[in-house]
């Protein structure tokens, strides 16, 4: 039987000159270690190939070996990328990730994941939207000493952790852009009601409109819901009207309902951008698969997701963090073909 080769605590520590003990409180992020220690134990690990004893973790009833990630989210391209991010954070700590699905609509979500909590030992909580507001299921966490870090939340962010994107600042950019090719006649599709985000950029929207003197009671306003659908329903309705009261260039708060609009009007006959241009938000991979490609605003909801993770398990600090992302104006053919 051949001998068990696999790297130590110990082996690790060795090569990193420093205690088995140091190695520990850097794999378990606790605090006392100097970031030249943990980076040379980081590089230490890295070279041994070094996998902490899960097994042996769980035995010790050692609660972080799980993360959390709480969703009611109904849209499947966010909710994808956000367990894309997680999980990769997870996998490089040792740590396992469970996804607890709701629907929207369940009135007893604080009250399942209290059952949950009580019941399985945990690291901590990812709340992303809808959930990153939800009062009574933060009261929960809160009242178990769960950690918790929010996606995205609207209000009272200085409450826990939380990880935001600069989504003012893309806004800024897109109006900016449009207006520079003599756009005065906007139409808006907003994402869902509720939607933090959807809130922000609408917010962010009409403030910049009012930058340029542009005024927000001439802008064509809808409600979508983030879907492709409502994003071609919205557009339908805008355009139910005289020729004369039509848009120049058609906003959607996300590129799915962008693309929604992009194909309304291609039904109709209606040439992007020459008679209406489109942008959208987000830059997932269909802004680059549908014709004409779109301009929208760069957002990786993976690094932010990846950010909450690491952020949920770094145990270095008792004071609510917030990590803002950056976005940036990616500028295709939907504008300026």
């Amino acid at each position: 039987m051949p001998f068990d080769t696999k790297p130590t605590l110990h082996d690790v520590g060795a090569l990193a000159g420093v205690a088995a003990r140091t190695v520990s409180r850097v794999i378990n992020r606790e605090p006392g270690v100097s970031d030249r220690t943990a980076l040379r134990v980081r590089r230490a690990i890295e070279e041994l190939n070094f996998r902490p004893n899960l097994a042996a973790r769980a035995l010790r009833g050692d609660r972080s070996l799980l993360v959390a990630i709480i969703n009611c989210n109904p849209w499947p391209r966010y909710v994808a990328d956000v367990v894309r991010g997680v999980s990769m954070a997870c996998r490089q700590a040792g740590t396992y990730l469970t996804f607890e699905e709701f629907s929207p609509d369940d009135e007893h979500i604080a009250a399942s994941m209290a059952s949950f909590i009580d019941n399985v030992g945990i690291a901590g909580t990812i709340l992303i939207p809808l959930l990153a507001d939800d009062e009574e299921l933060l009261d929960v966490l809160e009242c178990r000493g769960v950690r918790t870090v929010r996606m995205s939340p609207a209000r009272d962010i200085g409450r826990t952790d939380a990880v935001i994107s600069r989504d003012e600042e893309g806004i800024s950019a897109l109006v900016d852009h449009l207006v520079a090719l003599n756009h005065r006649k906007f139409g808006y599709i907003a994402g869902a009601q509720g939607h933090a985000s959807s809130e922000i950029r609408a917010d962010s929207f009409r403030k910049r409109l009012h930058h340029h003197g542009i005024d927000w009671s001439s802008v064509l306003f809808a409600h979508g819901d983030f879907s492709y659908i409502s994003g071609a329903e919205a557009t339908r309705h805008m355009l139910a009207r005289d020729r004369k009261q039509w848009p120049t260039v058609i906003c959607a708060a996300n590129d799915e309902m962008a693309a929604g609009v992009i194909s309304v009007l291609g039904t109709m006959g209606i040439r992007v951008p020459q008679d209406i241009a489109v942008t959208g938000f987000d830059d997932n991979d269909i802004a680059r698969l549908i014709w004409p490609p779109l301009t929208t605003v760069r957002q990786s909801v993976v690094d932010q997701a990846y950010s909450a993770t690491q952020l949920l398990l770094d145990r270095t600090s008792d004071e609510p963090r917030c990590i803002e992302h950056g976005v940036e104006l990616i500028i295709r053919q939907s504008t300026s073909g």
